[in-house]
């Protein structure tokens, strides 16, 4: 904050290369926007302007893209915002997620959410193995997931992100037992470092597909409960959004949600045979190869008309 100005604050993701990321990027914003009518701008960061990024509050198209999670590693850099909560785009925001700005205001200038590790546990000697030369360094070991961060400018945050550039240019330093880099397994050693420890369990604030066990999922009624089995199958509360992983956006839950938000959005009446042929297009996938052609034709009109 300067003098008395208040800090700007909105949410963010990221979509480059392939259209299907701006669509999935689209998809998160009518959900945030059905559920968040009259709250915080939402911006896009990206690598070029189109009919999607039109849709957004502020648009930044980055120079160099790496199309990869590389591109979250300079989030502190590229928001518009001074204070950022970053969602990834293969998300669907199922509430209205003003308090999670209340969860923000205890983080460090860089927020991630997971879980701290005894250091003597199974999961902790891991994390500690992974942080190769900077295990002395380390004030606890952690680990998060990367479906929301939060981001507060500020001069700490500069070395923060050298340092996780560095993890990325070595990553053969801080492989341990994880053989593909990635933003869940970078920026976790650079918070040990930093101190930036996670102030949130993420299985209290989203679900996380891949991890969890759907009880109910209704994006558009706001209808989300699970188990998480990252926690043993204890029951998720009610969750702010849905990450489902760009792998399970293919799959059935994410394309049936999408088509009663547009459904919804467009003032229209979902239609039975429409998400009949979505639920045979997700099971038909490895026998009937051109049935699951016309198929996906038919799917895709639905949820692109």
């Amino acid at each position: 904050m300067i003098g008395n100005t208040p800090p700007t604050r909105g949410f963010v993701t990221i979509a480059t290369g392939q259209k299907s990321y701006y669509v999935l990027a689209r998809n998160l914003l009518l959900s945030y926007r059905l559920h968040n009518p009259e709250s915080l701008p939402f911006a896009i960061i990206c690598d070029r302007e189109n009919e999607v990024t039109a849709m957004f509050d502020d648009v930044v198209v980055m120079d160099s893209p790496s199309f990869s999670f590389h591109d979250k590693l300079r989030l502190a850099d590229l928001t518009p915002y001074d204070e950022t909560i970053f969602i990834d785009a293969d998300s669907l925001v199922c509430r209205n997620l003003d308090p999670l700005w209340g969860i923000a205001e205890k983080c460090p200038d860089f927020g991630i959410f997971g879980a701290v590790w005894d250091p003597d546990s199974e999961e902790g000697q891991k994390e500690l193995e992974r942080a190769g030369k900077l295990r002395g360094k380390m004030h606890a070991p952690c680990t998060c997931q990367g479906g929301m961060y939060f981001v507060r400018k500020s001069p700490a945050l500069a070395p923060f992100m050298d340092l996780c550039m560095y993890i990325w240019d070595n990553f053969d330093e801080f492989r341990g037992y994880c053989n593909t880099p990635t933003d869940d397994n970078i920026i976790p050693i650079a918070c040990s470092v930093f101190g930036y420890l996670p102030s949130e369990d993420w299985w209290r604030i989203f679900c996380f597909l891949p991890e969890s066990e759907i009880r109910s999922l209704d994006i558009v009624g706001g209808d989300v409960s699970y188990l998480c089995k990252f926690m043993d199958l204890k029951p998720g509360p009610d969750c702010y959004f849905v990450h489902f992983s760009t792998r399970l956006t293919k799959e059935l839950p994410y394309r049936r949600e999408v088509y009663r938000l547009l459904c919804k959005v467009r003032g229209r009446q979902p239609s039975h045979l429409a998400e009949g042929l979505i639920r045979m297009g997700c099971s038909v996938r490895k026998h009937y190869g051109d049935i699951l052609c016309q198929v996906k034709r038919f799917v895709y009109k639905c949820l692109h008309p």
